[in-house]
């Protein structure tokens, strides 16, 4: 038999106490059996030290018992708010999965035994008496595994602030599967109390990949105490083997923390994360396991005869490997990229006359999966002549890579890296519309693992500059006596901000498209404003800025007797404090670097004239961020130009008041208003000159 493990659920500890245990010490409680309230449970109002808790998870418990395919959950929850109410409201996910040739049935893996009930301060039982319905949230397939993402979904009954429910039901595998358990120990909720329990199976077991014994267990663990670790207690089991099971306690466990601007902690909540695995090293492991995936890469990648003639046919003409290169780029970025379209079936493949088994053939019929198209690119080069790699990343919007899991599910795309003339240069092909030598900002300040001369090896990916993303937003509006302005704005996206909606447009139609960019703009401006979206230029290449014009109309100004405040740069009018509270306990982390430049002109009638502009202002956080501003004015108009810079992604809690400071100066800069009075035109006093 195989082990499998597949990637866990983020969820969810401090006093922790981790022991090995006999296999009958805990099979003897009942799986119906739910626990008594104590009176202060009953009486509980609130959560010390957290005011406003909706909720706080009274006891959780997993045990998993190998041998008999079995999982079984308890959750007791009492509520504390009106908002607490939604827990009642229980969603249990699993991933069921089938043989690709095979009709699916959902009976890999099975969730059932549910049993639940609600109870009420006074102590008032009422029992969970309905008939959960099943879900289907997402389905589709891997190249040897079809799946389907389904919930059994129930509500418990007549839940009121101060009630209580728990709720009991197991997870099942099939008898030839054995999964290893992750305990995700942190989560929403404050857990005053949860127990974890696995007895592994005592079966041999044979690598899937590697096809040798699986002789041991690994883990990757975070607990709060830093050196706390699973301890290992040999048992003989029926069968005469050494056996081991483990069982881990908690008490007290915080809340992950919930703040703006979070990096993706997800990543590095309390948890224990459990391994079958015939390796007896983390190097090991990763060696063994990165040699067999680049194997594959490159089974695919090629290049076979047709790649080669292809790719000679393509780069005709270019002198340079840099020349050749933006040729091969070209041509894969018009390949269809089904993680932005859907995901042929292989009847549909074969129905064409082709069946998709190498980068070849993902150009023949112009189609292929996010990798296909990187191993397109990366066969495309190495047919070229140049040295060619394929890099396993993570999407650090949502996860990190940690090497001391082993598990290769950490990793969520495949990026390419080429050698042009002596340097190595990064590329993402397999995000549609990602500019040549760039890469998705998810896939920047990553680390990876990826394929050298000599094998695999860890490697981190580069930095994006604040120069490579770039948004000027441009207004030029006629204003008319009664403060009634119509005019043009232009917005321009470079990098990250163009591949954004670039990649928006391919999942919609251009209805959608213009409703999302009227309503980006709309967000921005003064709510009396009228949007509309006119043209849009270079939507379809990743070459040329995208840009967007829209026209507006409305009156933004706000009269005061006689005279009409008019915000000194429109685009901010909706903006509000981005960092209000004093101390933070997490990292402020910003998705990219990033240029954002807004130029605004507005046209005065005769009627009008300008009485008061700001004063011009420039604010800097160090090398890392800079702004300035500066509003000048004539006798029929006025101007605003800011320009806003941050270098980085990543801003730590101790640094978190420079940056504070930083935004409140800018921000409240950004409130202040052109004053207009009617009469003769005058001139206002200026900004200061050589403001951009």
């Amino acid at each position: 038999m195989s082990g499998n493990k597949r990637k866990g659920w983020y969820g969810v500890m401090p006093v922790v106490v981790l022991t090995a245990m006999m296999a009958g010490s805990i099979a003897a409680r009942g799986a119906d059996t739910f626990q008594k309230p104590t009176k202060e449970e009953l009486e509980m109002k609130s959560l010390p030290g957290y005011p406003g808790a909706a909720a706080v998870v009274l006891f959780r418990e997993e045990i998993t018992k190998d041998d008999l395919h079995y999982v079984q959950h308890y959750e007791r929850v009492k509520i504390l708010t009106e908002e607490g109410k939604k827990y009642a409201n229980v969603e249990l996910g699993y991933v069921s999965t089938h043989d690709i040739g095979g009709l699916y049935t959902g009976d890999d893996k099975s969730l059932g035994d549910i049993v639940g009930r609600t109870i009420h301060a006074d102590g008032t039982v009422i029992p969970f008496t309905g008939k959960p319905y099943l879900k289907t949230v997402d389905k589709g397939k891997t190249k040897d595994i079809g799946f389907a993402y389904q919930q059994k979904v129930f509500t418990l009954p007549d839940v009121e602030v101060g009630s209580i429910i728990e709720y009991r039901y197991a997870t099942r595998y099939n008898d030839n599967v054995f999964e290893a358990p992750d305990w995700y120990i942190q989560g929403e909720l404050y857990v005053k109390a949860a127990h974890y329990v696995w007895f592994p199976t005592s079966h041999d077991m044979i690598d899937g990949d590697t096809q040798e014994l699986v002789s041991a267990i690994s883990w990757y663990s975070i607990l709060p105490q830093g050196k706390v670790e699973p301890h290992q207690l040999p048992i003989k089991s029926a069968s005469g083997r050494d056996q081991y099971e483990y069982e881990l306690t908690v008490k007290d466990v915080p809340p992950v923390a919930e703040e703006e601007f979070m990096p993706p902690t997800k990543s590095f909540t309390y948890r224990v994360l459990f391994n079958f695995t015939p390796f007896t090293s983390t190097a090991e492991f990763w060696k063994s396991r990165g040699k067999s995936w680049s194997k594959r890469m490159n089974s695919f990648a090629g290049p076979n005869g047709e790649l080669s003639a292809a790719t000679q046919a393509a780069i005709v003409g270019a002198a340079t490997q840099d020349d050749k290169l933006k040729k091969i780029y070209a041509m894969v970025m018009t390949v269809e990229n089904t993680k932005f379209t859907r995901a042929h079936e292989a009847a549909e493949d074969k129905a064409e006359g082709r069946k998709v088994s190498s980068a070849a053939d993902v150009l023949a019929v112009k189609r292929g999966t996010p990798t296909q198209v990187a191993q397109l690119f990366v066969g495309m080069a190495r047919a070229a002549g140049m040295k060619a790699y394929l890099m396993l990343v993570p999407d650090r919007s949502e996860d990190l890579f940690t090497p001391s899991w082993l598990n290769m599910s950490q990793f969520d795309d495949v990026i390419a890296i080429v050698n042009v003339d002596g340097k190595e240069v990064f590329f993402d092909p397999s995000e549609r519309y990602c500019p040549y030598g760039q890469l998705a900002w998810e896939h920047t300040y990553v680390q990876g693992l990826r394929q050298t001369d000599d094998g695999t090896g860890f490697a981190m990916t580069p930095a994006i500059s604040y120069t490579a993303n770039r948004t000027s937003r441009v207004a030029n509006l006629n204003m008319d006596e009664h403060g009634e302005v119509s005019g043009k704005i232009d917005l321009t996206f470079i990098g990250s901000p163009a591949l954004n909606w670039r990649q928006r447009a391919l999942k919609g139609d251009t209805e959608s498209l213009n409703h999302q960019l009227r309503e980006s703009l709309e967000h921005m401006l003064p709510s009396s404003l009228e949007v509309k979206v006119g043209t849009i230029e270079n939507l379809d290449t990743y070459e040329q800025p995208l840009i967007v014009h829209y026209t507006v109309k409305g009156a933004p100004g706000t009269p005061t007797g006689k005279r009409l405040m008019v915000p000194a740069d429109l685009f901010l009018t909706a903006e509000h404090a981005t960092f209000p509270v004093e101390k933070r306990e997490q990292p402020v982390y910003f998705h990219y670097p990033l240029t954002l430049q807004d130029a605004i002109r507005v046209n005065l009638p005769a009627a009008l004239t300008v009485e008061a502009v700001p004063d011009a202002a420039k604010y800097a956080m160090g090398q890392t961020g800079v702004y300035n501003m500066a509003v000048t004015s004539a006798p029929t108009y006025f101007t605003t130009r800011r320009n806003y810079y941050f270098n980085d992604v990543l801003v730590t809690p101790k640094d978190y008041g420079t940056l504070r400071a930083f935004y409140s100066q800018f921000e409240a800069k950004d409130k202040e208003t052109v004053v207009l009075k009617p009469g003769g035109a005058t001139t206002a006093s200026a900004a200061a000159p050589g403001a951009n």
